[in-house]
């Protein structure tokens, strides 16, 4: 595979700034007396170190939203914490934000985690300008006279290629990329600990994306800022992150340095993600993984991808494998390779 993959920026030894341990997100309905359940995050646990823009990928309905809405405290009704711990570096003591007080949580947002979120009218009030979004979330952050705040936004309106006016602009007056950009820079002017960035590039035409993408890497760079960075797009992983987790069906099954994954993916899955991408030069026809992902409200038992990987034994059927170490920094859950190892 010729991915022109980044090598990592953040150092090997950086000590972690979120922990996620074995965290466990349902949804949980009940309507006329029928109670459903679906296990979309089941026994998730990695950390992010400071300073390195970690990778989450997986195909639709893999979790990953569920996940990052979990770490962000964004738990609303049919979503239940039901096991596990987030724990961040600058929030100890309380296994999560939908576990620390409202106060706590209202002095960490924006000025210690902030979120990119997949589409920018998510954040971008459309019946008001672009200005009251920042004056709303940063303001009460960073303080000061507000005519030094209105300096400060123009300056970082200035590192991401934007001119004040749209400051003035109502949200649908902006291109999707200026739009994007906007929700970049309200995202890190307060110089966060943590990004959460979700999809930040679904929906722009590939100059835009790469545009944003190198912002991101830029102002992280900058800030020293961790992000988490979710996106099915194998292709931008191999361009921004420098460690990458792989999600299936509500699990982890492989992670490592980002360069890593792409020289020597050990898990099927990820070999299939990582074949499947287009080779300049290369016209053979790519093959689709053939089933479906399972349904979370009745997973398949042992090894959730079993039913569609091609090298599945007995015991895939039977046992959940262990997220075992393969090789130093190489982590990888499946038989095949570890050799019957459970969980």
């Amino acid at each position: 595979m010729r991915a022109n993959v980044q090598q990592p920026h953040a150092p090997q030894d950086a000590q972690p700034i979120l922990w996620v341990r074995d965290l466990q997100a349902h949804y949980r309905t009940s309507h006329f007396g029928v109670r459903r359940g679906v296990k979309a995050v089941d026994g998730v646990s990695f950390a992010v170190r400071r300073g390195e823009i970690y990778g989450l990928a997986g195909e639709s309905s893999s979790g990953k939203t569920t996940l990052i809405k979990s770490i962000a405290g964004a738990i609303r009704p049919p979503l239940e914490i039901v096991g596990g711990s987030v724990e961040f570096a600058f929030l100890p003591g309380y296994g999560g934000l939908h576990r620390a007080p409202p106060v706590d949580v209202a002095r960490i947002r924006w000025r210690h985690l902030s979120y990119i979120m997949q589409g920018s009218m998510n954040v971008l009030n459309p019946v008001r300008r672009v200005e009251s979004a920042f004056v709303d979330f940063a303001y009460p952050h960073i303080g000061g006279s507000r005519k030094q705040f209105e300096q400060q936004v123009v300056a970082h309106l200035a590192r991401v290629r934007l001119d004040p006016s749209v400051l003035a602009a109502f949200p649908h007056e902006l291109s999707g990329g200026m739009r994007q950009r906007a929700t970049l820079a309200l995202a890190t002017i307060c110089r966060p600990d943590f990004i959460i960035a979700d999809e930040p590039t679904t929906a722009l035409d590939v100059v835009v994306q790469k545009e944003v993408l190198g912002m991101i890497r830029s102002i992280q760079r900058e800030t020293g800022s961790s992000v988490l960075f979710v996106t099915h797009d194998m292709g931008v992983h191999a361009h921004i992150t420098d460690r990458l987790a792989i999600m299936y069906a509500g699990r982890l099954v492989e992670e490592a340095a980002t360069a890593e994954i792409f020289r020597n993916p050990l898990h099927p899955y990820t070999r299939h993600l990582i074949s499947s991408l287009p080779r300049i030069g290369d016209d053979t026809p790519r093959e689709g993984l053939g089933g479906s992902p399972p349904n979370l409200a009745d997973p398949p038992p042992g090894c959730r991808f079993h039913p569609r990987c091609p090298l599945a034994t007995e015991i895939c059927k039977r046992e959940v494998p262990a997220m075992l170490e393969a090789d130093t920094g190489h982590r990888v859950a499946c038989f095949a390779v570890n050799q019957g190892a459970r969980a």
